[in-house]
């Protein structure tokens, strides 16, 4: 039972991971094209907020992901 539930997590949280990698991505990558940043400090200074936003809700939509995840199996 307790593997069960450590395998789901895993595979939710591997999956939350990637879904957060791409949106983060675009996120980033469209903001570079629309010319926002004029400055590199202002380029790193919003890589690195769009890094702590990513690692700060993957924990928790992971177990949103898990709890999605279950119903469907179920």
């Amino acid at each position: 039972m307790l593997l069960q539930i450590f395998t789901l997590y895993i595979e939710s949280l591997l999956l939350t991971m990637l879904v957060i990698l791409i949106v983060l991505g675009l996120w980033i990558g469209l903001r570079a094209l629309s010319g926002v940043d004029r400055t590199a400090k202002a380029r790193q200074a919003h890589l690195f907020d769009m890094m702590m936003i990513g690692v700060l809700t993957t924990p928790v939509l992971s177990f949103a992901t898990m709890s999605l995840l279950l119903v469907i199996k179920a």
